[in-house]
């Protein structure tokens, strides 16, 4: 049994060498390819005996299948994993906040509750086949009464979650207003506008800056006399190895700040200190605060779309894309602009790409 578990066979999916061709696959490794993809699981009967028959390849069999697979249960797996990779949920809870100085984030179980509202969300999204731009600027999120008195929202006072309404003045709308992107992305003591800035570049653009070469020092930035955390960002653009990433990246994550490191709103960093949230990308696009990054974002809804695609896909796939997907991606978010950007259609398309049915 310790062999066999421990075997090569058992941890992987193990192609033979001599069949590296591009192919199609046969209907049993579509099947499994399809389970493991919503349910993070091996098939079920139905799946096999549509495997056995030979019917489980055809797009209109597919599709079906997409839709009884996520109305079942088992797509909890789903929802789970792959919000846990896309959005780095998994990393909620790593740099917890001092618990000296953020009594009612335990007392509250905020970081549960704010993984929730994210959850919700995303669920919600795909049960109703709702645009995948609501990820951007939904008008209403999911809180329990500890995660709508922490954002200042009120009429919720049970332990249930609700779906609630939401005003342009909460700036919660989307996942840019959500307590676990906040947190995530702060180091549980104060903000990281660079990290921030990152996060929305890789997992809502799909733009991620490039890596610094290994060969390159960390340069620290002469930041005497600096008072904010913009002057201190601003000082580390002179240094030219690190403007041509900053440029980007920074825009972002400054005009995020009036939400601190658990996703509380605020307006100043001390009563002599006001927060500038504005931002200008190299581009010449000028926002000012979450709710002019979400302008900027919905000004490019095909490009926030590719970008969910390419998570989709990589997600599905179980690799990293390669040149020959980008023809299955262009059709999926040309196909998608067409119907509505719905979420569910999204994934249907992504099942029925060549990619997905080929190895």
């Amino acid at each position: 049994m310790r062999a066999i578990l421990a075997s090569l066979g058992s941890l992987y999916l193990v192609e033979p060498d001599k069949d590296r061709s591009h192919r199609a696959l046969n209907d049993f490794e579509l099947a499994t390819r399809l389970s493991y993809f919503l349910w993070s699981s091996m098939p079920d009967d139905e799946l096999l005996a549509l495997a056995a028959n030979g019917s489980l390849a055809s797009s209109e069999q597919l599709v079906q299948q997409v839709d009884r697979m996520l109305n079942d249960s088992k797509a909890n797996a789903f929802t789970e994993n792959f919000p846990g990779q896309w959005l780095g949920l998994r990393q909620l809870g790593e740099m917890p906040p001092d618990p000296a100085n953020n009594t009612s984030y335990y007392a509250d179980n905020l970081e549960s509750a704010m993984r929730q509202e994210t959850l919700r969300l995303f669920n919600h999204l795909l049960i109703e086949n709702e645009s995948v731009l609501r990820f951007v600027d939904a008008d209403y999120t999911f809180v329990n009464g500890a995660l709508a008195r922490h954002y200042g929202i009120e009429a919720v006072d049970t332990d249930e979650f609700q779906r609630v309404a939401l005003k342009p003045q909460d700036g919660r709308g989307g996942l840019l207003g959500h307590g676990s992107i906040l947190t995530l992305t702060s180091n549980g003591v104060e903000t990281q506008p660079v990290r921030r800035g990152i996060w929305v570049l890789e997992n809502l653009l799909g733009t991620p800056p490039n890596p610094p070469p290994p060969d390159v020092q960390p340069v620290e930035p002469d930041t005497r006399g600096v008072k904010t955390i913009r002057e201190l960002m601003a000082k580390h653009r002179t240094i030219q190895t690190c403007n041509e990433c900053h440029r980007k990246i920074d825009p972002i994550g400054l005009a995020m700040e009036n939400f601190d490191h658990v996703g509380r709103f605020r307006t100043r960093y001390s009563k002599l200190s006001p927060i500038d949230p504005s931002g200008e990308m190299p581009d010449g696009s000028r926002f000012n605060g979450v709710n002019g990054i979400r302008s900027y974002l919905l000004d490019r809804p095909d490009q926030f779309t590719r970008c969910l695609t390419e998570k989709l896909m990589t997600y599905a796939l179980g690799r990293r894309l390669a040149f020959v997907d980008r023809g299955d991606i262009d059709r999926i978010v040309s196909q998608s602009a067409e119907s509505g950007y719905g979420f569910r259609d999204v994934i249907k398309r992504v099942v029925t790409s060549e990619a997905f049915r080929s190895r």
